[in-house]
């Protein structure tokens, strides 16, 4: 019983993941749109990225689940976003300016997350 217990939780936990994301198959990323629920404290110039380097974003930043992305990462109230191409589906995709994004295609999303060092030049 333990054993197919086991077995169970392993499946589970594999289908609950995020589904497998090759950064390389982002094609036409355009950044279209700055957002700001605080504009006096978070301006585009705290997530001023450029076309190339929001697509830069999300190959330098590591994938995560919408879990970890609550519990150890900070909510900026900006944010650049605008249209990108995956797997040739027109998606759509959003950078933060605590340097976390997502992008999602139809009902998948994927979150994701860049430490200070990897995208230090980006913010």
């Amino acid at each position: 019983m333990r054993v197919f217990t086991f077995l169970i939780t392993i499946l589970l936990t594999a289908c609950a993941n995020n589904v497998a994301f090759n950064t390389e198959q982002l094609t036409a990323l355009y950044v279209a749109d700055f957002n700001s629920d605080e504009i006096t404290r978070c301006t585009p110039s705290d997530v001023d990225l450029s076309n190339r380097e929001a697509l830069a974003f999300f190959k330098q930043a590591k994938l995560i689940d919408s879990n970890t992305l609550h519990d150890y990462y900070d909510y900026a109230p900006c944010a650049i976003e605008g249209p990108v191409q995956y797997q040739q589906a027109n998606c759509n995709w959003q950078i933060r300016a605590g340097a976390t994004g997502h992008i999602q295609c139809a009902e998948q999303r994927w979150y994701f997350a860049c430490d200070s060092q990897t995208c230090e030049a980006l913010f």
